[in-house]
C-alpha cells in the first residue's frame, strides 16, 4: 500500500510539473471621485484576479486616494491578466489588463499587452500602461475612476 501511495505521489508530481508564473502586473487604482469606491469582484476571472493579488485589493478606497497591488497568474510564463471591478454609487468600471507572449519565428516571443476600461452608470474609467519591462515582460497599469 505504501508503494502504491508513493507511486501515485510521484506520478502526480510529474503530471502537475513545476508552477510557472506569468509576468506580474502592478496595478495602481486611483479614486478620482468624491465618494468611496468599492472593489466588487463578481465574475470568475475577477475572483481569480483577487486570488492572484498581493496584497489583496482594498475593499474600499476613499475619495482622492489610491490602492496599489501586484497580480501574477500561475497559468503560464507567457500569460497574465487582471480583471477588476469598482463601483461608486451607481457608477461602475470594469478593467481588463492582459499580457500574452506569442511564439514568433524561431524561438522568439512577441509580447502583447492589452488594456480595456468599460464604464457604466455615468462613470469615467481609464486604464493606461505606465511601465513595461522588455526582459521580464512585467508591467504596470494605472486605473482611474470618477
Amino acid at each position: 500500500m505504501e508503494t502504491y501511495k508513493a507511486l501515485i505521489a510521484a506520478l502526480t508530481a510529474l503530471y502537475i510539473g513545476p508552477v510557472v508564473a506569468g509576468p506580474p502586473v502592478t496595478v495602481t487604482f486611483k479614486n478620482l471621485g468624491s465618494q468611496t469606491a468599492t472593489y466588487t469582484p463578481i465574475s470568475n476571472n475577477e475572483a481569480i484576479t483577487k486570488a492572484n493579488a498581493s496584497p489583496t485589493p482594498q475593499a474600499s478606497v476613499i475619495a482622492n486616494s489610491t490602492d496599489t497591488y501586484t497580480i501574477q497568474s500561475l497559468i503560464s510564463p507567457d500569460y497574465n491578466h487582471a480583471n477588476l471591478r469598482y463601483q461608486i454609487g451607481n457608477k461602475k468600471c470594469v478593467y481588463l489588463a492582459t499580457f500574452v507572449a506569442a511564439t514568433g519565428s524561431g524561438a522568439s516571443k512577441i509580447p502583447k499587452w492589452n488594456n480595456t476600461a468599460t464604464p457604466s452608470g455615468g462613470a469615467t474609467c481609464t486604464i493606461k500602461v505606465t511601465k513595461t519591462n522588455p526582459s521580464t515582460y512585467a508591467w504596470s497599469v494605472e486605473i482611474t475612476m470618477k
